[in-house]
């Protein structure tokens, strides 16, 4: 995994040598094809090598990186017609302009020379340019879209594959066995007792390993299936802890029915039972959760336990920090603060169809 992630810091390095690679062989072909033409006319074939000839590589070559560094990823991110249309406008004009600097300022500056005569006509050059353009232009939008979604697809792969082994290490860490040593053996205290509370703790969790079994493969679910699922599991804990469990929650939910992607939220409540103190009573675990129309908004704050023994680290942080930026980029709010005797944490995340 950590090979294909340094494949893919390297892909700008890669797409240098590509675009000149092709800007060579581009050369070489119409320097050729130029060489024999002068040659079938009886003329010198090194006849191809003039002034502006050489120019008109060097206008390409810096028109092709511009194009697929900067005018491309500007405008192709979302491909659709007013994108490639933009993106046509502004790399003809990028050519127009780069060869206009070069042919008629730079070369009269040093040579006293322009490719175009006093007179020319801006229609003109324009229309002219748009002939000689034309390639290059087309050439390099097609190679930074063919580029672009070959790196999309191995990116695409290696992050399905973070997320089951996140999601798999998720499982481990929730049902692991001494997680169900625990609860069974509450279970088995309530029963021994004839408790009414067995009954639910049961309940509750044959309901955690139904939704870590079958929530586990779905891209989305609805955000009081996560929320029924934290209930649940903070109920097996207050079993655990009995009276000295101290955890204040509010859940203001807008809309139960708004998708979300699973266990966006609950690692935030299993780090808080991981990693803090429940049993102190004036600084109990405290869970906001709360969301509108369009965004989600969850804050856990914790007093940090300098004597937990349980390291499992479950899904971690750092797996729900990749997660987060593939489903949302850059489009979300991911705070944490850490003062080593409080432990607080903050997401902010979109709702909408299309994440």
């Amino acid at each position: 995994m950590e090979d294909d992630k340094k494949n893919l810091s390297f892909s700008n390095q890669k797409s240098v040598f590509i675009l000149l690679g092709f800007w060579v062989i581009y050369i070489l072909f119409d320097y050729i094809t130029i060489g024999l033409i002068n040659l079938a006319n009886g003329n010198s074939f090194f006849e191809a090598i003039t002034l502006f000839s050489s120019t008109m590589y060097i206008v390409q070559l810096i028109t092709i990186f511009i194009i697929y560094f900067f005018i491309a990823p500007y405008f192709l991110k979302n491909i659709n017609w007013k994108s490639i249309l933009l993106s046509i406008v502004c790399s003809f004009t990028t050519f127009i302009v780069i060869r206009y600097l070069i042919e008629q300022i730079i070369t009269d500056f040093l040579f006293h020379k322009v490719n175009y005569f006093e007179g020319t006509t801006i229609s003109f050059y324009i229309y002219d340019n748009l002939h000689y353009g034309s390639f290059i232009v087309f050439s390099s939008l097609f190679l930074w879209m063919t580029l672009h979604s070959i790196n999309t697809l191995k990116q695409n792969n290696i992050i399905e594959k973070e997320k089951k082994e996140a999601e798999i290490n998720f499982l481990k860490s929730q049902i692991n066995p001494h997680f169900l040593f625990n609860t069974l053996n509450n279970i088995y205290s309530l029963v021994s007792v004839n408790s009414s509370d067995s009954l639910k703790a049961i309940e509750n969790l044959s309901a955690i390993m139904r939704f870590t079994t079958y929530e586990t493969n779905k891209d989305k679910i609805e955000i009081e299936r996560e929320i029924d699922y934290i209930n649940q599991y903070l109920d097996l804990e207050q079993i655990r802890y009995g009276e000295k469990f101290y955890v204040k929650k509010e859940f203001l939910i807008d809309n139960s029915k708004k998708l979300i992607h699973p266990y966006i939220i609950s690692p935030f409540i299993e780090n808080a039972l991981k990693h803090g103190i429940v049993k102190d009573k004036s600084h109990p675990i405290k869970i906001n959760l709360a969301t509108n129309s369009e965004f989600l908004e969850i804050s856990v704050e914790n007093k940090i336990n300098q004597h937990q023994k349980d390291e499992t680290p479950g899904i971690g942080l750092t797996n729900l920090k990749k997660r987060l930026d593939h489903y949302f980029g850059n489009n979300y709010t991911f705070k944490i603060k850490n003062d080593y005797e409080t432990f607080h944490i903050y997401l902010k995340i979109p709702l909408n169809d299309e994440n």
